[in-house]
C-alpha cells in the first residue's frame, strides 16, 4: 500500500453552518449516500486546491473560473431536470394507462438521479439543503420501485397516487427554489467569488427544513432507515487522532483490498467532525471519513464501474449479507445483525444494526454496500451510529410475546423479536415487532410495557428487488 505523506499544519477553513433551535426539524449527516460522498470529495479536493492558491493570482483565478463551471453546469442541469418534474408526477396520479404509468415513473427517476449527482457538486450544512437532498434521492428509489411494480402487474393504489400528487407540490416547491437563483445569475453574478450566486444557493432551500413542511413517507430501504440522530456523535470517543496516523488507520481497515494513493483532503466540520481522505482502492476512485475522535470509519464509498447491472447472481444473498457483518466487525461495529436487505443492479444494500441482550437496536443501524458479483463491500454509511450507539439501560418486558401478538389486528408470518425502536419526540421504545401480511407486508410494533401499538410500517417492495431479513 503506497501513502501520501500529509501536511497537517493547515487547516481548510471551515465551513458556514446554518443552526436551528431544537425546535427545528433538523437532519444532519456527515455523509449522504455513495454517489454524494463521492462527489463531494471531488469538491473538498478542489476547494482545499483552491485555499492553497493564493500565492499567485493567476493561479486563484484559474481555480475560481474551475469552480464557477462545475457550479453553473450542475445548477443548469437541476433546472433542466426540475422543470416538468411536477406535473410528471401528477400525470402519474391521473393515469390509468400502466404502461403510461410505467414510462413517467421511469422519467422522474432518471431527472432525480440526474438531481443527485448535481446536487453533490455544492457542499453545504445548510438543514434545508440536506433535506432538499433526501427529498431527491427518496424521490428516485421510490419511483424506481413503483415503475417495477407496475411492469410486474401491480397497479397503483390509491394512497400511491395521492401520494405522487403531494410529491409533484414538493417538486413545484424545489423548482422555485433553484428559480430564485436565476434571478442572480441574470444579474451578471457568478457562483463563485464575495457576493456571488453560491452564497444564495442553498439558502433558497430553506423551506425544506421548516418543521411544517410535510415529507410523504416513502419506505423502500427498511424500518427506521432515519432513525434518531443526536446532536452530538456520541459514539465516537476516544483521543483526537492525527491526519496522519488516520492514514494507518486506513490502511488496517482495507488491509483486504488493493489500496494506494491516500491523502488526506481536509477536515469535516458537521456534527461529525472528520477527517476526509481519497484513496484508490482495487482500482477505483474511493473517499473515506474517519471519526476525528478515536479515528471510526464514518463512510467508506467506492466508485463502482457501471457493469454490476449485468452481473450473475449466484447465491448473493446469503454471501453478501456475510460479507457485510465481517467487513463492519473488521472496522470495530460488533455484535451486528442484518435487519435489511434488498438487491438492485448487481448491489445488495444492507442495514445492520448492533444487539444488546436480545434487542436490536435499531437507532443504530450502520448501512453496507455490497457488489454482488464477488460480495465486495464497497460502501458504508456509520452515521447513524456515530450519533445513536451507547449501552442502553433496557427494561425487562412486562408483557409476553404472546400477550403482544394478540393484539394485531392482521396475520402475523413470523415470531416476534425485541426491538429498541425510535419514535417521534426523540425516545425510544422496547416493543415486539412482528411482520404481517394483508395485501401486503407491514411490520407492527407493539409496546413490550404497555402492549399498546406504536407503530406500523408498510413496505414497499417487489420480487427480484428487495426482502427483509427476520
Amino acid at each position: 500500500m503506497s501513502t501520501k505523506q500529509v501536511n497537517v499544519g493547515k487547516k481548510p477553513q471551515e465551513n458556514k453552518k446554518n443552526k436551528k433551535g431544537a425546535n427545528g426539524k433538523v437532519v444532519k449527516t456527515a455523509i449522504l449516500g455513495t454517489v454524494l460522498g463521492l462527489s463531494a470529495s471531488a469538491i473538498v479536493g478542489l476547494s482545499v486546491a483552491l485555499y492553497f492558491a493564493n500565492e499567485t493570482v493567476q493561479t486563484h483565478e484559474t481555480y475560481q473560473r474551475q469552480m464557477d463551471a462545475v457550479y453553473s453546469r450542475a445548477y443548469y442541469d437541476l433546472l433542466d431536470g426540475a422543470s416538468d418534474l411536477g406535473v410528471t408526477l401528477r400525470k402519474i396520479g391521473v393515469s390509468n394507462s400502466p404502461r403510461m404509468q410505467q414510462s413517467l415513473l421511469y422519467e422522474v427517476w432518471a431527472s432525480a438521479s440526474m438531481a443527485e449527482n448535481s446536487l453533490a457538486m455544492f457542499e453545504s450544512e445548510d438543514d434545508g439543503f440536506m433535506q432538499v437532498q433526501k427529498f431527491v434521492n427518496q424521490l428516485g428509489d421510490y419511483s424506481q420501485t413503483l415503475a417495477r411494480r407496475v411492469s410486474n402487474g401491480t397497479p397503483l393504489t390509491v394512497e400511491e397516487r395521492e401520494k405522487l400528487i403531494q410529491l409533484g407540490d414538493m417538486a413545484d416547491a424545489y423548482m422555485n427554489a433553484l428559480q430564485q437563483v436565476q434571478s442572480s445569475l441574470d444579474e451578471g453574478k457568478v457562483f463563485v467569488g464575495d457576493g456571488g450566486a453560491l452564497e444564495g444557493f442553498t439558502s433558497a432551500f430553506a423551506q425544506f427544513s421548516d418543521p411544517a413542511f410535510e415529507y410523504p413517507e416513502m419506505i423502500y430501504d427498511g424500518p427506521f432507515s432515519d432513525a434518531l440522530e443526536n446532536r452530538e456523535p456520541i459514539a465516537l470517543t476516544g483521543d483526537e487522532i492525527s491526519a496522519q496516523t488516520g492514514v494507518e488507520f486506513i490502511s488496517d481497515y482495507l488491509s483486504g483490498y488493493e489500496v494506494s494513493g491516500v491523502e488526506y483532503i481536509g477536515e469535516g466540520y458537521g456534527d461529525i467532525p472528520t477527517y476526509n481522505y481519497s484513496l484508490t482502492v482495487d482500482g477505483a476512485d474511493a473517499f473515506i471519513q474517519l471519526g476525528k475522535n478515536g479515528g471510526k470509519v464514518v463512510s467508506f464509498n467506492m466508485a463502482t464501474t457501471g457493469d454490476t447491472a449485468q452481473a450473475v447472481k449466484q447465491d448473493a444473498g446469503p454471501t453478501c449479507q456475510q460479507n457485510a457483518i465481517a467487513f463492519a466487525k473488521k472496522l470495530g461495529f460488533n455484535n451486528m445483525q442484518v435487519v435489511w436487505s434488498s438487491s438492485m443492479h448487481g448491489e445488495c444494500y444492507i442495514n445492520l444494526a448492533p444487539v444488546q441482550n436480545g434487542v436490536i437496536l435499531y437507532s443504530d443501524l450502520v448501512k453496507v454496500k455490497v457488489r454482488e458479483r464477488d460480495s465486495r463491500v464497497i460502501g458504508l454509511d456509520a452515521t447513524h451510529y456515530a450519533f445513536n450507539h451507547r449501552e442502553r439501560q433496557i427494561p425487562t418486558p412486562t408483557v409476553s410475546e404472546e400477550q403482544a401478538k394478540k393484539r394485531l389486528s392482521i396475520e402475523a408470518v413470523s415470531n416476534g423479536r425485541l426491538a429498541l425502536i425510535p419514535l417521534h419526540g426523540a425516545r425510544e421504545v422496547l416493543t415486539y415487532e412482528f411482520e404481517c401480511e394483508q395485501n401486503g407486508t407491514y411490520f407492527v410494533y407493539i409496546d413490550a410495557l404497555s402492549g399498546d401499538e406504536v407503530n406500523i410500517l408498510y413496505v414497499i417492495d417487489e420480487s427480484g428487488m428487495g426482502s427483509r431479513t427476520i
